[in-house]
């Protein structure tokens, strides 16, 4: 577990802006396999928004279409680094309960996801070296 979580996150990434709406971020979650969404502004992470902060709107759907993501996402962000260890990365989502954490560099950028599933994902491939588990 002393890799660099660089080695196993999630780097291929869907991202959308503060301007765009909740109706854009619950067709991206619906027609995806994650609930985690970052919010980005040239690059520079800003926020989140996750399948529960549209949840806990609590309003039917046509009435929140419109409403831009920065109304709802969340700004106060636990973040890690790529040079980060993936044994300290695991004890910040076990201790805060996390799915997911967004990886920035120096400048804030947006690099990477590390998700539980790349940790579980990174644990099975540990295990069971050679297995060709199809993986997705």
């Amino acid at each position: 577990m002393n890799h660099e979580i660089s080695t196993i996150m999630t780097t291929e990434l869907v991202t959308l802006s503060p301007e765009d709406k909740v109706s854009d971020a619950r067709d991206i979650f619906r027609n995806n396999n994650f609930h985690h969404l970052p919010i980005t502004e040239n690059g520079i992470l800003v926020g989140v928004v996750t399948t529960f902060d549209l949840l806990r709107i609590q309003k039917p759907a046509h009435e929140v279409a419109d409403i831009p993501l920065k109304e709802v996402m969340t700004t106060k962000l636990a973040v890690l680094n790529p040079s980060d260890k993936i044994g300290a990365a695991s004890i910040v989502l076990l201790q805060n309960r996390f799915h997911s954490v967004p990886v920035v560099d120096d400048q804030r950028t947006l690099v990477g996801m590390l998700t539980t599933f790349d940790l579980l994902k990174y644990q099975y491939e540990t295990a069971y070296p050679g297995d060709n588990f199809p993986f997705s």
